[in-house]
């Protein structure tokens, strides 16, 4: 569950514009972080009030996209954040994290991991018991050849 819901959000953007775009006073007035107002405000300025809608369920990106975004950013196209205002990720810490793995484990760190506990070891048939006699163990001695 997400702490502030989208018509919150769409209150202290309505309040924000009315009161001359007062970045201090709409903080303190909500008791928001100046970072919440900024990114906030970013995502209004971007997507309208669409840009302020929750998202929902964690997403899952594929390795390609990541790719794409991380090539924006390397290149100088996009800062983390304004990628990921562009892009339509939720969290600019993302594409750090997404940054950081490519640039200890290349491509390979972008693919997604397996989850959950591993699986068991198959179990394997018992050995027969050893022969007793000497005429078992020829026999055996003769299946195995």
């Amino acid at each position: 569950m997400t702490k502030y819901n989208s018509l919150f959000k769409q209150h202290v953007i309505e309040f924000y514009l009315q009161n001359d775009k007062n970045y201090s006073f709409t903080q303190r007035h909500f008791q928001l972080s100046k970072k919440t107002l900024t990114r906030w405000i970013a995502q209004f300025n971007h997507n309208g009030i669409n840009g302020l809608a929750v998202l929902g369920k964690k997403r899952k990106y594929s390795p390609e996209f990541k790719l794409t975004v991380i090539q924006a950013v390397k290149k100088g196209q996009f800062s983390a954040e304004s990628a990921s205002l562009h892009f339509g990720i939720a969290n600019s810490g993302s594409i750090s994290q997404w940054l950081h793995t490519f640039e200890e484990q290349g491509i390979n760190g972008l693919l997604p991991k397996p989850k959950g506990r591993p699986t068991m070891k198959p179990k394997y048939p018992k050995m027969p018991p050893p022969p007793k006699t000497e005429e078992e163990r020829l026999r055996y001695r003769i299946l195995e050849l």
